[in-house]
């Protein structure tokens, strides 16, 4: 298939949804089609050399002046092209098949808006956001993705989403296909686990035996690093066994710094910020925790299962709906489920326990495979594909109800 993909910029060191369009491309080009990539700009180096990148012009004074322009200029870049199908993921909507990615705005708000305890929090939050203007230039741009006009399938990468397209976007179930977020497990293999992580902890000062927690992630009020902090600093002070978190990604610190400070914390909390090589961490660590408030489907999730990590973390992750709570992790109902935060730390604590998660962690993990979610996504292309031929061909010969009146209209007996 001649295939067309539309994002913004390419950057794998900027985060996990970059990461993933690298594997899809590459995975589409083994698979023998024919990619193009629509974008504005794109590392170079980092995209197979059979993928065809097309600049994507995004001029304006301001961020939203760009962000409209790039939308706009991607609609008419992609309409001079003979695609079989055309897919988009973020902040554009001329496609015949989106995959949001980040979810669903107004889900998205709602669910950020739950980090706040007194509902009169909650609601000021809500409202500053709603009044902010980018708020509605990204929402002008949802309403154009599922717009009934459009027709366009939509990839929910989990139930949560799906539920969140038909509810606040009213998208019938038929236009929508759930194929959960996938990864590459051999982009996250080193050749020696043992001497990485070894390596890794002497550098940081942590002894072969240390009980070392990850967190990953940029937005550390969103992905629940405050709740996380203080169910460390409550796991401690029931005596639990000694516990060292390690915190990477490039979100705002100092105020967490402070927390964990105030909370005893200090000195068992290692803040190290954009870390270049995330594999480092991860098999350097014992567990995963993700205390999310919001998540499609947390990728850095299944690329911890993939290390054999168990996880703890909530059901407002799309990624929690394929694991099963207590053989590879901990589900929680909430960020604020203190009571189960804290027994989920205990069980990482139980070496025993936690090794027998890790084990059905590093299966499904191996046993989720890009493969699998590559495929899921082809037969949603071909089908769109397929539907693109049947109306092409319907034209070409008259096919239709009005073909048809043509047609008897002209064979009719004179």
């Amino acid at each position: 298939m001649r295939l067309a993909l539309n994002f913004p910029r390419i950057d794998p060191a900027r985060g996990g949804a970059e990461t993933y369009l690298v594997d899809l491309c590459q995975g589409l080009i083994r698979a023998g089609h024919q990619v193009d990539l629509y974008a504005e700009r794109w590392v170079s180096g980092c995209l197979p050399p059979e993928v065809r990148c097309v600049a994507v012009p995004a001029a304006g004074n301001t961020r939203l002046q760009r962000l409209w322009a790039f939308a706009r200029n991607s609609e008419a870049a992609l309409a001079g092209g003979a695609y079989d199908c055309t897919v988009g993921f973020i902040n554009t909507y001329a496609h015949d098949v989106i995959i949001p990615q980040g979810g669903v705005l107004r889900g998205s708000l709602a669910a950020n808006a739950q980090r706040f305890a007194h509902p009169i929090a909650r609601r000021l939050y809500v409202l500053g956001k709603t009044l902010n203007p980018s708020y509605w230039t990204y929402r002008a741009i949802e309403r154009r993705q599922y717009a009934a006009s459009r027709e366009a399938r939509v990839i929910a990468v989990s139930h949560l989403v799906r539920r969140h397209l038909q509810d606040i976007h009213q998208v019938p179930r038929s236009r929508i296909h759930v194929v959960p977020n996938a990864i590459d497990p051999e982009r996250l293999r080193v050749a020696q686990p043992g001497a990485v992580r070894c390596r890794f902890r002497n550098r940081l000062g942590l002894e072969p035996s240390d009980l070392v927690g990850l967190f990953v992630g940029h937005n550390f009020a969103l992905k629940g690093l405050e709740p996380l902090l203080r169910g460390l600093a409550r796991h401690r002070r029931a005596g639990g066994r000694s516990i060292h978190l390690l915190v990477c990604g490039g979100g705002r610190a100092g105020a967490y710094r402070r927390l964990a400070a105030r909370l005893g914390l200090g000195e068992s909390v290692r803040f190290l910020g954009h870390y270049p090589d995330v594999r480092d961490c991860y098999w350097s660590s014992d567990f995963f925790a993700s205390p999310t408030y919001y998540d499609p489907c947390s990728l850095v999730v299944l690329e911890a299962l993939a290390c054999g990590l168990p996880v703890i973390t909530t059901a407002c992750n799309g990624a929690s709906e394929l694991m099963t709570d207590g053989r590879q992790g901990r589900i929680l109902s909430h960020p604020t489920d203190s009571p189960g935060l804290l027994a989920a730390l205990g069980e990482m604590a139980d070496d025993r326990r936690r090794r027998a998660m890790a084990a059905e962690a590093l299966k499904l993990g191996r046993a989720h495979t890009f493969e699998n979610h590559l495929a899921a996504l082809v037969r949603v292309f071909e089908e769109v594909a397929e539907a693109k031929r049947r109306k092409a061909h319907a034209g070409k010969t008259g096919g239709g109800p009005h073909g048809r009146a043509r047609r008897n209209r002209k064979n009719a007996p004179r």
